[in-house]
């Protein structure tokens, strides 16, 4: 094959064509330690990380294959370029873990020409990135969509000097609109909403529009895309962007999984999230040496603020010593009542959706010993809060509304902090073996005044081989670590 240099190393002509393209890809093994139930996401991801002996695995390992292609080729509206990133993981032991067992890997695939970009790639709204410096990226709090990527269509227009600029029209980052009827009585056990036990259910998280408290039509089903821009400036010294993005926060309708349209619905309710990164060279400490930060602050559109984490699905908890549990509850928002009553039981809340609120920050620092050694620092911070109406749907569906009435305390907001370190040597340019070691923390929500609270059979929060019992919140730590081994496929 004849090789093809316009566009860097590796690329080779396609014969009997002007097409340029490259084959790459990577292979990878890693086995972590404390990560609950959820090797992708962290310890305090979803319901049941660290409960029983039945529940979690105490280890988890990881295969990973994946083979690249990026073609190229010049037109008169520029250079056509297609890349996709196709492949296979399997994760091992398969129960609970996610993904569960072996599955198809599939990232990236898109189509870029004349400055716009079609398919799934990054979102333009990400800017630091927790995978260069983290193997356990996943667990930490930020927008970045990491490898999953993001499906849209974009054009970016550049301006010269390093200033360009982004619009795109991106696959809603939907966590849940919750509606509560408020009707609950009688603890976890009885519930969101509904009198059987705890029939949130796990569904919420994955089709959010499908179960949401027993009440199936309580998210809208055909939410509107997010709307992202951003306006970046590349320099010697480094980057800078600023962005933001609209996030649609409109519901079904009031009344439950039997709800039709002559129940209503509230009004339609816009999210949006902002965000600003930096990423800093700073040679004169050690070649190759960076520092990058990013902080994002979300009303309706959390994902925006942790994509991943105790965020990445609407339930997150972990069980410690003794008869003590720490727990959050994520949404995008959530609204109750009726369409006639504009309140729910004695006048807590509106029939309007109720925005939740949350920010997040990361920052790492990378330090390069020598060229093939490296070692890396990073952190991240994730607030979740709510205001007066939302709080009181939820503690009136966690609590029952007697209790909210008479006066007993209960906050749906927390916070997550993690800080970790990433050391790497390169054996070659294309070979790396490292360890990642991790700290993460739940500071939970509270029930209850801090005083017991009962959770039942079929909780929510009780994992299936946890007794049943009187459990009070307390905050929760874990400490995470990944040893990987990886090998790129490149020219």
């Amino acid at each position: 094959m004849k090789v093809c240099s316009l566009y860097g190393a590796g690329f080779y002509y396609i014969p009997g064509t002007d097409i340029c393209m490259k084959i790459g890809g990577y292979v990878r093994y890693q086995v972590s330690s404390g990560v609950g139930n959820n090797i992708s996401f962290g310890p305090f991801n979803t319901s049941g990380g660290f409960n029983t002996r039945a529940d979690n695995a105490d280890y988890a390992q990881r295969t990973r294959i994946t083979l690249s292609q990026d073609t190229r080729q010049q037109t008169a509206y520029g250079t056509l370029r297609t890349y996709l990133i196709l492949g296979w993981t399997h994760d091992s032991p398969a129960n609970g873990l996610s993904p569960a067992g072996a599955s198809l890997y599939f990232n990236r695939g898109f189509i870029q020409i004349a400055g716009f970009t079609f398919g799934k790639s990054t979102s333009f709204f990400d800017f630091a990135s927790t995978a260069a410096v983290a193997y356990n990226a996943g667990f930490v709090s930020t927008s970045d969509t990491g490898d999953p990527g993001q499906m849209g269509a974009a054009y970016t227009a550049q301006f010269g000097n390093g200033m360009s600029a982004t619009i795109s029209v991106e696959q809603s980052r939907r966590l849940a609109t919750v509606y509560l009827t408020g009707a609950a009585g009688g603890g976890f056990g009885a519930g969101m909403g509904g009198p059987a036990p705890d029939n949130l259910g796990g569904a919420l998280t994955a089709t959010p529009c499908t179960a949401v408290g027993g009440n199936a039509n309580g998210a809208g089903c055909n939410n509107r895309p997010d709307i992202v821009a951003n306006w970046r400036f590349d320099q010697a010294w480094g980057s800078a962007q600023i962005m933001g993005a609209l996030h649609d926060n409109s519901a079904a309708y009031y009344g439950g999984a039997t709800a039709l349209e002559a129940s209503n619905h509230p009004s339609d309710k816009w999210g949006w999230a902002a965000g600003v990164g930096f990423r800093f060279n700073t040679p004169m400490i050690g070649p190759g040496d960076y520092f990058q930060i990013q902080g994002t602050y979300a009303e309706g559109a959390t994902k925006y603020s942790s994509m991943s984490g105790c965020a990445g699905n609407n339930v997150c908890d972990s069980f410690g010593s003794g008869n003590t549990f720490a727990f959050g509850y994520a949404t995008d928002s959530v609204f109750g009542g009726t369409a006639g009553s504009g309140a729910g039981p004695g006048g807590i809340w509106g029939n309007n959706i109720e925005l939740t609120t949350s920010w997040s920050v990361f920052g790492s620092y990378e330090h390069f010993w020598t060229p093939a050694l490296r070692t890396s620092v990073y952190g991240s911070y994730l607030d979740i809060s709510h205001n007066a109406n939302a709080t009181g749907m939820i503690c009136t569906a966690f609590l029952g509304a007697a209790a909210v009435a008479a006066g007993t305390q209960c906050s749906p907001d927390f916070q997550v902090w993690t800080i970790g370190s990433r050391s790497q040597w390169n054996v070659t340019k294309d070979f790396y073996v490292g360890i990642d070691v991790l700290y993460n923390k739940l500071q939970s929500a509270t029930l209850n005044n801090g005083a017991p609270v009962a959770l039942a059979a079929g909780s929510i929060f009780l994992p299936a081989n946890k007794n049943p019992g009187l459990y009070s919140t307390a905050d929760q730590d874990q400490v995470s670590v990944t040893w990987r081994v990886h090998r790129d496929i490149v020219p």
